[in-house]
């Protein structure tokens, strides 16, 4: 009998927390009936799903708006409750709650929650109230996979790691799949100009701290002429408090907010530097992919354990987080012939790795809960007299 796994994500938006989940379903898929539940079904990745070895479902319509935590935890659970999984990932930052929730008084259910995101992040007003949400999603797990050291770092894990409950996940990528996309044909002209191209990815978010970086680029381009690419959606008014920045610092026509793409890599293979000036993060899946296409890096040091990763700047340049000169002076360096490269250090930093432990420990969860219901006794009617 074939083990039953239900994967939980917020949305099917572009990003690499999506990615992610649709890769460690279509691992589990291989051995598990798997069913991928999404919160709504808008996003990018939602045309990739026709020809997936596993359900989708959503718990909306196109024709409402997502609904809220209550409402999506109570959709989440009748689901559970229809399906009687042996074991549920929630695989998505923003939505752990709703599985939490959902799942809270259902008995002999094995929860694990996959946590790519800082949950300690200086200057955020809501630390507090994240380190308790993680606190209950932590007592209450099987098992935790906590993506990157840097996540692995917050106190709030500490008795998941002594107990064994929880386990560290490298972030990966697969160098192979990045560089046979980036082959693809150029997604916009600026990427064929003689222009050195900035690129960077992400939602619009302050976490990106895409202002920092807008400016750092307008400094640069008053010394040499360079372009600010921003791969990720967003809101219109964030996006247009970013062109005000932009349009201040004389960067206006210099700026290019991209929106979403199905393939990063085509940007990334004909782009001069990487930039992510993230104030916090997980493990960057951004980053990743910048290094499996061996672009010259400039990233914050606050951004999750991307110090690591680039072994305190000998595979790339750092630079402190809100720092404008900082990244300044680090993507003039990158955009010229003394560039620091991180050369095949992205090998350290395999997509089957980083699937393997993630489908590994889920897979133990369910089979073990599939192993009980086979050896639960089945109650047969008395013989009548």
């Amino acid at each position: 009998m074939r083990g039953r796994v239900l994967i939980y994500v917020h949305d099917l938006r572009s990003s690499g927390v999506v990615r992610n989940a649709l890769s460690i379903a279509a691992r589990l898929a291989l051995s598990h009936d798997v069913l991928l539940l999404s919160g709504h079904g808008a996003g990018l990745f939602s045309g990739e799903l026709a020809q997936a070895r596993f359900r989708h479902e959503t718990l909306c319509t196109a024709e409402r708006p997502a609904p809220g935590l209550w409402e999506t935890a109570w959709r989440l659970r009748r689901t559970i409750l229809a399906e009687r999984p042996d074991a549920i990932l929630s695989a998505g930052n923003r939505g752990h709650f709703a599985p939490w929730l959902a799942s809270l008084g259902i008995p002999g259910l094995r929860r694990a929650y996959r946590i790519s995101n800082a949950i300690d992040r200086d200057g955020d007003g809501t630390s507090f109230i994240r380190r308790m949400k993680a606190g209950l999603i932590a007592n209450q797990a099987d098992r935790l996979l906590l993506v990157g050291t840097a996540t692995g770092r917050s106190p709030v894990f500490a008795p998941t790691l002594a107990d064994g409950r929880a386990i560290i996940v490298p972030n990966g990528v697969d160098p192979v799949r990045a560089r046979a996309l980036g082959t693809a044909p150029s997604p916009h002209p600026w990427l064929d100009a003689d222009i050195p191209v900035i690129l960077s990815i992400g939602r619009l978010h302050a976490q990106k701290d895409f202002p920092t970086l807008i400016r750092a680029a307008a400094a640069v381009n008053r010394q040499r002429p360079i372009r600010l690419v921003i791969l990720g959606g967003g809101s219109a008014s964030l996006a247009a408090g970013l062109r005000e920045i932009a349009a201040e610092e004389g960067l206006a026509e210099s700026l290019l907010l991209a929106g979403e793409t199905n393939n990063v890599f085509a940007w990334l293979a004909r782009a001069s530097a990487f930039a992510l000036s993230s104030r916090w993060e997980g493990s960057s899946m951004a980053l990743l992919e910048a290094m499996a296409l061996n672009l010259p890096l400039v990233v914050s040091r606050s951004a999750g354990d991307a110090a690591t990763v680039l072994r305190n700047g000998r595979d790339g340049m750092l630079a402190p987080a809100g720092d404008v000169d900082a990244f300044a002076a680090a993507i003039l360096r990158q955009i010229s012939a003394d560039a620091i490269r991180p050369g095949d250090r992205i090998e350290a930093y395999g997509l089957e790795r980083s699937l393997a432990l993630s489908a590994a420990a889920i897979a133990e969860l369910a089979e073990a809960k599939s192993a009980e219901r086979r050896r639960r006794p089945i109650s047969t009617p008395a013989p009548s007299a």
